[in-house]
């Protein structure tokens, strides 16, 4: 028994070290850059004209809506949970065949 706790410890041990040689690998070469890139100046005019007086035309909509009680939402809600429950059980019901 000590042997093998003896032998899972030399293995975490490596791993450890194994990952902790990587991720400074890995951080060592995404830091260090030899290439310089230049990065070309462009030099570009831009000009913008904006009209005195937009030609926008503003058109209301009217939204017409009915009215809903709370007992009618809730019995909509309860509808669904009710759907939503018996599609579960048909779920449940299939599983248990196959």
């Amino acid at each position: 028994m000590t042997i093998k706790s003896m032998m899972t410890k030399v293995m975490l041990g490596a791993m450890t070290v194994t990952t902790l040689l990587a991720t400074s690998a890995g951080a060592s070469a995404a830091t260090t850059s030899t290439a310089t890139v230049a990065t070309p100046r462009l030099d570009v005019d831009t000009t913008v004209e904006i009209g005195s007086r937009p030609n926008a035309e503003i058109q209301p909509t009217k939204i017409h809506l009915k009215r809903v009680t709370t007992k009618a939402i809730s019995s909509q809600v309860q509808t669904v949970v009710d759907a939503s429950a018996l599609n579960l059980d048909n779920r449940h019901t299939d599983s248990q065949l196959k």
